[in-house]
C-alpha cells in the first residue's frame, strides 16, 4: 500500500522569500510615491482630457497591463522561491509480506552425496515459486547448523543456495559450509535434524503457515538426542506440516514407509526425489495452506517534482514578457 503527498526539503525558503519581498515591496511603493509626489503638478482645464473616450481606453489598458505585469511578477517570484524549496513527491510504502515460513532442512551424510547438488537446484526451484514468503536452511549430519535463518531476502537466498551448491559438489573453497555438522557420533541422525528445522521457527506468537522441506536418505546410523518419531510430533504440535523427499525410487521399505506416516501426520506429503511432480506438489501445498497478509514496517521514499514550479514559472514569464512588449509599444 503507498500513500502519496507534495513536501518541500527547505520550506524555510518560503518564508525568508515572503518576507525579502514584503520588504521590496514597501521599497517600491516609497520610491514610486515620492516620484509621483514631485512630478505631479495642476493643469487648468484638464478634465476636458480626461473625460475623452480615448483617454480612458488607455487609461484602461494602461491599468490592466500594470496588474497583468504585476500578478506575472509575483507569480514568477513565487515559483522560483517555491523551486528553491526544492518540492519533493514523498511516498510512504507500507510493503505487506504473506504470513509463510518455509524451512529447507537438508541431510548432508556421505549417502546423500549424489543427491544433494541436485537437491540444491530443487530448492533453487522452490524459492523460484514464491513470494512474499521466508525462506531458511538448516543441514544436518551428526548435529544440525543453520545455514541461513528465515528471510524474504531472495537475492541473498539464491546467492547462499549457489555456494551450497558449489559446496556440495566439491570445491574445497566453500567447505565451511560443512561447519557445525559433525558435532555428534554418527551420521544422518534424523530426528535431531528435523527437530532443529521444526525449532527454527519464530514469531511463534503470531498465527503463520509453518512448513519444512524435509530431505534425508533415512538411514539413521548413530543414537539421536530426539528420534524421527518425537521430531515429527513436535512439528505436529507447533502446527508445522513436513514434506519429505527420500531419494528411494518406491519408498517401499520400511524406513521410507515410517517417514511417509510421520510427514503424513503433520498435514504434509512424502515424495521420491524421482518424482517429478514433487516441486510442483510441494509448492501447490505450501501454497493452498491458509495465509494473510500483513504488514511490514512502512518507509518514506522522496523524489523531487519540480512540475509545479516550472508551469508556474513558465506562466509568469510569459505574463512579464506579454505586459512589457505591450507596454514599451
Amino acid at each position: 500500500m503507498e500513500l502519496s503527498g507534495l513536501d518541500l526539503k527547505w520550506p524555510g525558503v518560503l518564508g525568508l522569500g515572503a518576507l525579502l519581498g514584503v520588504v521590496l515591496a514597501y521599497a517600491v511603493y516609497r520610491l514610486m510615491s515620492r516620484r509621483q509626489a514631485r512630478a505631479s503638478a495642476a493643469v487648468a482645464n484638464s478634465s476636458a482630457l480626461t473625460e475623452l473616450p480615448e483617454f480612458r481606453r488607455a487609461l484602461r489598458r494602461h491599468r490592466i497591463r500594470m496588474a497583468v505585469l504585476a500578478s506575472s511578477a509575483l507569480l514568477l517570484g513565487g515559483a522560483a522561491l517555491v523551486g528553491a524549496a526544492r518540492p519533493l513527491d514523498t511516498t510512504v510504502d507500507r510493503p505487506q509480506t504473506r504470513s509463510r515460513d518455509i524451512m529447507l532442512c537438508l541431510d548432508i551424510s556421505g549417502s546423500m552425496a549424489a543427491y544433494d547438488a541436485t537437491l540444491m537446484s530443487t530448492f533453487k526451484t522452490l524459492v523460484k515459486s514464491f513470494e512474499g514468503e521466508r525462506i531458511g536452511l538448516v543441514i544436518f549430519n551428526s548435529s544440525a547448523a543453520t545455514v541461513f535463518p528465515l528471510t524474504d531476502d531472495y537475492d541473498f537466498i539464491n546467492d547462499e543456495l549457489d555456494s551450497a551448491g558449489r559446496a556440495l559438489t566439491g570445491d574445497p573453497a566453500y567447505d565451511s559450509f560443512f561447519a557445525g555438522t559433525f558435532n555428534g557420533r554418527g551420521t544422518s541422525l534424523i530426528g535431531d535434524g528435523l527437530a532443529t528445522c521444526v525449532s527454527s521457527f519464530d514469531k511463534v506468537d503470531l498465527q503463520r503457515a509453518r512448513s519444512v522441506v524435509f530431505a534425508t536418505d533415512n538411514h539413521l546410523a548413530g543414537r539421536p538426542i530426539i528420534d524421527v518419531e518425537e521430531a515429527g510430533g513436535l512439528a505436529k504440535a507447533k502446527g508445522v506440516r513436513v514434506y519429505g523427499l527420500n531419494p528411494e525410487e518406491d519408498g517401499a521399505d520400511e524406513e521410507a514407509t515410517q517417514m511417509r506416516d510421520i510427514v503424513s501426520g503433520t498435514g504434509g506429503q512424502y515424495f521420491a526425489m524421482s518424482d517429478q511432480s514433487a516441486i510442483k506438489g510441494i509448492v501447490d501445498s505450501v501454497e493452498a495452506q491458509e495465509a494473510t497478509l500483513i504488514d511490514a514496517a512502512s518507509r518514506s521514499l522522496y523524489s523531487d517534482n519540480p512540475t509545479l514550479p516550472i508551469t508556474m514559472a513558465g506562466i509568469g514569464l510569459v505574463g512579464v514578457i506579454g505586459a512589457t512588449r505591450r507596454w514599451a509599444s
